[in-house]
């Protein structure tokens, strides 16, 4: 209905793709954390947590948005001031033509949304005993719909409401099975037992693992998700304190699958069974009928609008990016529409075709986006933040040889025992992008010098003292209290705080939103 409701509105290439920009700032925090928070989200995090056990929060949670704090303070402005439409936009502009196909096709690969299509089998299989492929395939076409109907807009809309279905059914599942397993006294029973490391912030995760974790967490810089949403917000401040917001919903949730994930493996000690699927049956098992439903609802929900948010960016690219840079004539808004909705399909297809190859969720996420981090994290942190001379040849460079070392180390991986072994080629290949993409700028031709358009320097100024420093403190003091409930075992903050702080944060950018509609409806009745 929602699809259908802003199919009517969708009829230009802005409307469609970018919400005529007008996205405010509490929709914009609910498609931010719905479109990040799918399958790999919900239910990835609980297969990787399952051995990492405490050192999942210290590594992954604290870490993964520690280095991403620069993104809405400085970089997210520049993004609303560079880029008009999509990353590949930014990548025409500094390296030229060749240099932004490229990149579209790593950005295509990576909005295939693999990893969610597989989180989507295994909540079937625990639901309904269900074959994955059917139940993966119904949430595609579901999923297809709605970013073929609406839209942007009706994506965004579509993933506020699952944003609060999502986090308010995990939270509420959580508190109950925590207490019934007996908290950390019942959790250290059978943990000491079997994987002490699992119970100490930094045992559970080997270093070269545990790196491969934080450099993945700054693949939000080149995500085309959160590019998308900067532009398409109603101004750069409302982006910025959006992403500002998410953080601590971000460590929130975290907090509460990550303990989740340790009741797991308390339960099922040898991992006898596929974590994600256990998870599901283990909340199934513990919640009255009426908050079942709402359960699976929020879950695959959550996974729904990661899928669709993807989807629409992956059509846009292959549309706008490839497409039509490949044209003489550039297409009609129709002709872009229609194509970005057979690219959803097109999606959808090899997704279902690749999804099931990967023992866990989290191992499709890490292979896809480190093929894509590797080969352009380093030329478009260059575009928006490298002030020195950038040219087509070490735009090129850095994403060719970046790519290209990926894929040896992937199949050829170096091994260093201090590490833990075998390396993962992400922390290997992307220093060589960087010497590639630094040396590559001593030759070529500059296509574009940011010192001759000053506008292009503009920044937001950040409000250390007002609503950006509340937020930031916000985050800070969560940080500490998690922390603290975690290692030293406090069963309140674990068991009652992260879970009743995420449904209140969640509750007041709902109530927010809705209050904002509707002074919209009152003002359009008024016009």
């Amino acid at each position: 209905m929602v699809g259908k409701h802003f199919s009517k509105t969708a009829e230009n290439m802005d409307s469609f793709f970018q919400a005529n920009k007008s996205i405010p700032w509490s929709l914009a925090v609910g498609t931010l954390v719905a479109s990040w928070y799918g399958g790999s989200g919900t239910i990835g995090t609980i297969g990787y947590a399952t051995t990492m056990g405490v050192s999942a929060f210290c590594i992954w949670s604290i870490c993964a948005h520690l280095v991403r704090f620069p993104l809405p303070l400085v970089v997210a402005p520049r993004i609303s001031v560079k880029v008009n439409t999509t990353i590949s936009e930014l990548l025409n502009r500094y390296y030229g033509r060749a240099a932004s196909i490229i990149g579209a096709v790593l950005l295509a690969i990576s909005c295939m949304a693999i990893a969610e299509i597989a989180a989507t089998g295994y909540v079937g299989m625990a639901a309904w005993d269900a074959n994955k492929f059917v139940v993966a395939a119904a949430v595609v076409i579901i999923s297809t719909a709605i970013t073929c109907l609406g839209g942007l807009m009706g994506v965004a809309v579509t993933d506020m409401i699952f944003f609060f279905l999502m986090i308010t059914a995990v939270c509420a599942a959580y508190s109950r099975i925590y207490f019934d397993i007996g908290g950390f006294a019942g959790i250290d029973q059978v943990i000491s037992q079997v994987a002490l490391q699992m119970l100490t912030p930094l045992g559970g995760t080997p270093v070269g693992r545990a790196i491969c974790l934080v450099l993945i967490c700054i693949n939000v810089y080149k995500d085309p998700s959160f590019y998308q949403r900067f532009t398409a917000a109603n101004s750069p401040k409302t982006g910025k304190r959006a992403m500002l917001m998410c953080f601590s919903i971000w460590l929130s949730f975290d907090m509460v699958l990550i303990m989740m994930a340790i009741l797991i493996r308390t339960l099922h000690p040898a991992l006898e069974i596929q974590p994600e699927v256990a998870y599901v049956q283990l909340v199934l098992s513990s919640l009255p009928p009426v908050l079942r439903g709402l359960f699976i609802f929020g879950i695959m929900g959550a996974i729904i609008s990661t899928i669709d948010s993807y989807y629409l960016i992956g059509g846009e690219i292959v549309t706008r990016d490839i497409i039509n840079a490949l044209r003489k004539n550039p297409l009609t808004d129709k002709q872009a529409i229609n194509i970005t909705r057979l690219t959803c399909v097109i999606f959808g297809i090899v997704g279902l075709a690749t999804a099931f190859r990967f023992p866990l969720v989290y191992d499709a996420f890490l292979f896809i986006n480190s093929l894509s981090m590797c080969g352009l994290f380093v030329p478009v942190l260059g575009a928006l933040m490298y002030e020195k001379k950038k040219t087509d040849v070490g735009g090129l460079c850095g994403m060719v040889i970046g790519s290209l070392s990926w894929i040896y180390f992937n199949y050829f991986p170096i091994s260093v025992e201090a590490l833990g072994g075998k390396v993962d080629a992400l922390p290997t290949a992307l220093p060589i992008s960087f010497v590639a993409y630094v040396i590559g700028n001593n030759f070529g031709r500059v296509r574009y010098d940011d010192s001759l358009h000053p506008s292009m320097q503009n920044d937001v100024p950040i409000e250390w003292f007002g609503v950006d420093g509340a937020l930031m403190l916000l985050y800070a003091v969560l940080a500490v209290i998690y922390a603290y409930g975690m290692i030293p075992q406090v069963a309140f903050l674990m068991g009652i705080m992260a879970p009743a702080i995420a449904m209140l944060i969640t509750f007041a950018v709902f109530v927010r939103y809705w209050f904002e509609v509707r002074e919209f409806s009152k003002q359009h009745v008024r016009q």
